[in-house]
């Protein structure tokens, strides 16, 4: 197996003998390491294997920005979901379950408290994935000291969810799924005048928000909404572009699709359109 970079130095993208990409991670295995290089197998405590060049772009860039001690955590969370619950996930949930997790803490610590509105949901129809999303959270407050609400595991248990519906649509027909998706992704668009890059990590996170909110707005569900939302409120004055463009998009669905988008969901599709924009507009 060869080096082809070095990632840090407890990680290195590697190639195997059938010319296959795969990351692995240990202590000191990228230290002082050059493409080319032997990497010493006795190192590996991990090994993440990218689908193709696309995923492994995410990979990498996940790897950078993601403090390391989330993926041992993460990967207590998903051994404890196999051994006490019998869920069947992949190890690709890591990825996206660290990057869960490290924003929370991040959110909380800067004291922004998402509620959850489908939350007693979530504890109703998917117990088993809550209940692991309860142990994360207790994880979390072990190592970083913060006190995450049952709103959090709910959040974390929707990844347990949709990693074992295997890229299912949720009953929704893909047509539909493309149609309203690709519409949405246009208007963000239209409306910062940038092209997003497919290829960002926070573009994904972006299409697994848009495939539920698609899902919602087929099945005519909604969210069951509070009197007032002072997190709403927030984002709205602090980016009036950012909300003016979920307007557009609530009006596209309610004349299209006769769905009227409720001021939970304008809260978190603000919140995914604010983090996808947010190198285009702070370039501009």
């Amino acid at each position: 197996m060869k080096v082809v970079k070095s990632l840090n130095n407890n990680m290195v993208l590697a190639r195997d003998e059938h010319g296959n990409e795969c990351i692995c991670q240990g202590k000191g295995i990228g230290w002082q390491k050059r493409s080319g290089d032997s990497v010493d197998t006795s190192l590996i405590e991990r090994r993440f294997i990218p689908e193709n060049q696309d995923e492994s772009r995410h990979f990498q860039q996940l790897f950078s920005e993601i403090p390391e001690e989330y993926w041992a955590i993460a990967e207590d969370v998903v051994d404890y979901g196999r051994s006490h619950y019998g869920v069947k996930v992949s190890q690709k949930i890591i990825l996206p379950l660290c990057d869960h997790m490290a924003g929370s803490v991040e959110r909380y610590r800067n004291g922004v408290v998402l509620e959850n509105p489908m939350l007693w949901d979530v504890k109703r129809v998917y117990p088993k994935e809550f209940k692991i999303g309860k142990y994360a959270l207790e994880l979390l407050r072990e190592r970083f000291g913060v006190e995450m609400r049952d709103d959090e595991a709910a959040f974390l248990a929707f990844h347990f969810v949709n990693a074992q519906l295997d890229g299912s649509t949720h009953g929704v027909s893909p047509d539909t799924m493309a149609t309203l998706a690709g519409h949405v992704i246009d208007l963000v668009q239209q409306s910062f005048q940038i092209t997003l890059n497919e290829d960002d990590w926070n573009y994904q996170r972006f299409l697994t928000h848009l495939k539920f909110f698609v899902s919602r707005v087929a099945q005519r569900q909604t969210y069951e909404e509070d009197s007032h939302n002072e997190l709403y409120d927030e984002l709205k004055e602090r980016y009036p572009h950012v909300y003016q463009c979920v307007e557009r998009i609530a009006d596209y669905i309610l004349i299209n699709f006769h769905y009227d988008v409720g001021a939970e969901e304008r809260l978190y599709l603000m919140i995914h359109v604010e983090r996808v924009t947010r190198r285009s507009r702070n370039r501009g």
